[in-house]
C-alpha cells in the first residue's frame, strides 16, 4: 500500500513507472501541487509514521521508493545470494 503521507491506497505496480504514475494521479493532481519533473522535493513516504525527508528531482521518486522503501527492483546474486537494490549493483558485483 502507499505510504505517502496519509494516502494507504493499495499499489498494483511496485515499478518505478507505475508509482511515478501513482504520485502523479493522486498526491500531484491539483492546482496547487503540480508534478514537473525538474522540481526538487522531500520524499514524503513514511516508514513507523516518520517521512523518509530525502530531498531529490520529483523524476526520481518511483526509482527511490521503488529502490529503498519497497526493494520492488532487487535483485539477488546468483551465485553468493547477496541481495543488491539495483541491477547495475549486482552487475558491478559479478564482474568482481
Amino acid at each position: 500500500q502507499c505510504l505517502w503521507g496519509p494516502c494507504g491506497y493499495p499499489l498494483q505496480d511496485c515499478t518505478p513507472s507505475g508509482l511515478s504514475r501513482h504520485l502523479k494521479e493522486y498526491h500531484f493532481d491539483d492546482v496547487i501541487n503540480l508534478w514537473d519533473d525538474r522540481s526538487r522535493g522531500l520524499c514524503q513516504w513514511s516508514a513507523y509514521g516518520v517521512p523518509c525527508g530525502k530531498e531529490m528531482l520529483y523524476e526520481g521518486y518511483g526509482k527511490h521508493i521503488a529502490t529503498v522503501h519497497l526493494g520492488s527492483i532487487s535483485r539477488i546474486c546468483p551465485r553468493c545470494d547477496h541481495k543488491f537494490a539495483r541491477m547495475d549493483s549486482l552487475q558491478r558485483h559479478l564482474r568482481q
